[in-house]
């Protein structure tokens, strides 16, 4: 059975894998540590085995209704997408196609980030494809 967006984005994040920083900070999609994560529940920032920070959010619980963190990463990718006059989109992920919120959601200019590789990916799992848009029924 196909998954939704959502899953299928924490499987290529590593959520669910044992010692993964989406599994232990109970933070699905690997959200970074920043006002907007603090604003959807995020409690502080996964610190390393070293007691160094990591960037991501830290989250009490992962299944909590308001402020677990499969439900900051829902809010997260259900903010409305916002588009530049070439229709490149700037802002927001809701009424993108998933290769245009995948592209803003991890940009190739970040390190360790392939976003044509997370495409492929998301779309293997949902049977979606990149010019599929992003809809609050295929992100779960």
């Amino acid at each position: 059975m196909p998954l939704t967006v959502l899953v299928a984005m924490s499987k290529v994040e590593g959520f669910g894998e044992p010692g993964e920083i989406p599994t232990v900070a109970n933070n699905p999609l690997d959200l970074i540590y920043c006002d907007e994560s603090i604003h959807f529940g995020a409690t502080g920032q996964h610190l390393h085995a070293n007691g160094t920070p990591s960037g991501f959010a830290q989250f009490a619980s992962v299944d909590d209704p308001t402020t677990g963190g499969w439900q900051a990463g829902r809010r997260w990718l259900s903010v409305p997408a916002h588009f530049d006059a070439n229709r490149n989109l700037i802002g927001g992920y809701m009424g993108a196609t998933i290769s245009q919120a995948i592209n803003r959601f991890a940009p190739g200019s970040q390190k360790g980030n392939n976003p044509l590789a997370y495409v492929t990916a998301v779309c293997e799992k949902t049977g979606l494809t990149p010019q599929t848009i992003l809809t609050p029924t295929n992100l779960g």
